[in-house]
């Protein structure tokens, strides 16, 4: 890890989490929403307060892009701030340097929509274009891990909801993901692996094992 940069949704927004990336000499970049509750709220009204009077602030705290194909037209504009001196609680975070935001605004088929993406990262130095570049990585990995766990696994098809059991599937399907997605002696699709599990037990037990052995 060491080197890297390590995008997590805010699920994974632990203080824990944080020490442990930086333990391995990694930054971070995590999402901030409801379950932190004081950071997210000081960070939001902070960002909201900024984007009324941007007029100032240097180049690289600004970024803004878009993208458009499908009938879908996205614009993102990103801001950062490094001068968290205010920001009650920093300590909590292994090696936080700055705090950010990414506002978009989306036009699909004439239906419009905005959201708004708070974060903290480590990544002292980067530019808002940098930080925003990294965060499009991770949702374009995101987007492609929830395209194949509803088309190959039918995940939102599944009517689990009692006690623990949507959690405890989803679970074994993202474990069951990288497990076919890590086997290299098959050639092939990701169906082409589902379907030689299905049909020899011999693969299948060689997939389980790499689990288990690794």
């Amino acid at each position: 890890m060491k080197g890297c940069i390590v995008t997590i949704d805010a699920m994974g927004t632990q203080s824990e989490i944080v020490s442990a990336i930086t333990n391995k000499e990694a930054n971070y970049i995590l999402s901030l929403k409801e379950n932190q509750l004081g950071l997210y709220r000081d960070v939001k009204l902070y960002f909201e307060e900024y984007r009324r009077n941007t007029a100032g602030s240097p180049a690289a705290c600004c970024a803004r892009s878009h993208s458009q194909g499908h009938g879908r037209f996205e614009s993102r504009s990103c801001y950062i701030c490094e001068d968290i001196s205010w920001l009650e609680g920093r300590e909590k975070w292994s090696n936080l340097q700055g705090i950010g935001v990414i506002f978009s605004e989306t036009d699909e088929n004439g239906k419009k929509s905005k959201q708004a993406h708070y974060f903290i990262y480590s990544c002292k130095g980067m530019t808002a274009a940098q930080i925003l570049e990294a965060k499009r990585g991770h949702w374009g990995i995101e987007n492609k891990l929830h395209w194949v766990l509803d088309m190959q696994f039918r995940e939102d098809k599944s009517r689990a909801r009692a006690d623990n059991s949507a959690e405890n599937l989803n679970v074994l399907r993202h474990w069951a993901y990288n497990l076919l997605k890590g086997q290299s002696s098959l050639k092939g699709s990701f169906s082409d692996k589902q379907f030689k599990c299905l049909l020899d037990e011999a693969f299948l037990d060689k997939v389980i094992a790499s689990a288990l052995c690794s």
